[in-house]
């Protein structure tokens, strides 16, 4: 199957207070992470920007970088097309890189003296905001997918934190959560308060923890934050067996540095959010019994129509095209080049994606091995050409597989496509999981007036009739 591009919008930006950048000012590659954010149409597609007030190197040494990080790979290039600004009043860099690995592409913002200089003004009020706004683009992967996002708070206590100082490698663990939608799969995370590796000074390290049940292997992509330090770290990783991986997050003797304030009044808060993936085998079926072909259209052999996509054709009964799209039926009975030639050109369709169409219109159900990104173009497909019965099937199809993963992504696509019913249904789950406290993937990406209504709407009981 050809791949097409998926295009996520973002328009993100990240504020770092001065005093906590000053810190870092006369430092070795000394940097802070702003949170991690993650594509709501792409699974897995994690950002964050990074400043680093004194160079990242020997070579940028006594200059303030600042990076954008996208988790790109050999299998899933990301190419970015942004514009990186501070503020309203510096538009610093466009940015057009594709991310072949989890990598950062920087630019120098100014010299390290001038960045905290109050009279360059890149600081309003004690704090600097950097805004990205553009685009993230990969290619659609055929290679089907569940996923289910994941996420947590965990507050440590200090006293527990306390009886593993002396103990080397000794760990606290969270509660095992598990996912329900793959095979036997735990999560957890566990914190080393004195582990020792390589014979280095002790250091407190975070953990991710899978369990890995009946699955072959779980992808993850996740990320950890400490709000009281400006800890922020991400981390992917693929599981093939049960194992844990993360980051190192301070030194033993800073961890109970009252100063340092990673313990707050009595605990130390880890914030936990993610996704995890399994591929499977899984095919697509459309339930679609009665097309619009009638008996004596499918049993007539000469399709007197072609559709041209690429160097492929697709020949077809040019009844059956009008009674399934007013849009072609009028441009059939135009007098144009296409009826009197008998063709049509797509050039913003896939074959796969026009084939598929029009065998539903023959009442064809076969299953297909179709992702979830290759319905949205079948949607979008028969919207442009106003097919509604394709429309319907899809919106049900859509309504069926709603998950938490998928949510954020098919809101916006219904919110777009002015697709009621679905849209209705996406609000209905987004209001679920709030009162369930469960995870949602890419809710950062939300409508701020949309988060309102959703918090809203949690604030009052739904009632029945009494009768």
């Amino acid at each position: 199957m050809e791949t097409t591009e998926i295009v996520c919008p973002i328009d993100t930006e990240w504020k770092f207070k001065k005093e906590h950048l000053l810190a870092l000012k006369d430092s070795e590659n000394g940097f802070l992470n702003g949170k991690c954010f993650y594509a709501f149409n792409i699974l897995g597609l994690q950002y964050y920007v990074s400043v680093y007030p004194n160079g990242n190197d020997e070579d940028c040494r006594g200059e303030t970088w600042i990076f954008l990080y996208v988790n790109g790979s050999n299998k899933r290039k990301i190419a970015a097309e942004v514009t990186i600004s501070i503020g309203s009043k510096y538009a610093l860099k466009t940015l057009n890189r594709v991310y072949v690995e989890y990598h950062g592409s920087g630019f120098k913002c100014s010299k390290t003296d001038d960045f905290f200089d109050s009279k360059n003004k890149f600081f309003v009020n004690g704090e600097i905001t950097i805004k990205v706004k553009g685009t993230l683009k990969a290619e659609q992967s055929f290679i089907l997918k569940i996923s289910t996002p994941i996420s947590m708070q965990w507050k440590i206590k200090e006293e527990d934190l306390k009886t593993k100082k002396e103990e080397k490698n000794g760990c606290l663990r969270s509660k095992r959560i598990c996912v329900a939608s793959f095979l036997n799969v735990k999560y957890f995370l566990s914190i080393y308060p004195n582990k020792i590796k390589d014979g280095e000074k002790s250091k407190t390290y975070l953990y991710f923890n899978i369990e890995i049940g009946n699955e072959v292997k779980v992808e993850a992509v996740c990320d950890f934050s400490i709000d009281s330090v400006n800890f922020d770290r991400a981390v992917q990783c693929m599981f093939k067996n049960s194992a844990g991986y993360g980051p190192s997050l301070c030194s033993t003797e800073d961890l109970f540095d009252p100063t340092k304030e990673h313990i707050v009044d009595g605990f130390l808060t880890v914030d936990f959010h993610g996704i995890l993936m399994v591929e499977t085998a899984e095919n697509t079926v459309l339930n679609c019994e009665k097309g619009l072909a009638v008996k004596y259209d499918q049993e007539k052999k000469d399709k007197e129509f072609i559709i041209v996509i690429g160097d492929k054709e697709i020949k077809v009964h040019k009844q059956v095209l009008m009674d399934a799209s007013p849009v072609l039926r009028a441009m059939l009975e135009s007098g144009l080049k296409e009826s009197t030639e008998n063709k049509m050109i797509i050039e913003d369709f896939s074959f796969e994606i026009v084939d598929f169409a029009i065998q539903l219109c023959y009442s064809s159900d076969a299953p297909k091995k179709f992702t979830f990104d290759d319905m949205l173009s079948l949607y979008r497909f028969a919207d442009k050409y106003e097919i509604r019965f394709i429309m319907d099937i899809a919106e049900d199809f859509f309504i069926q597989k709603l998950v938490p993963a998928n949510v954020c992504q098919l809101e916006k696509f219904s919110k777009d496509f002015a697709i009621k019913k679905l849209h209705q249904s996406c609000i209905d789950l987004l209001i679920k999981c709030s009162e369930e406290h469960t995870p949602v993937y890419g809710s950062d990406s939300l409508d701020k007036d949309l988060l309102a209504m959703l918090f809203l709407k949690t604030l009052h009981p739904i009632v029945v009739t009494n009768i």
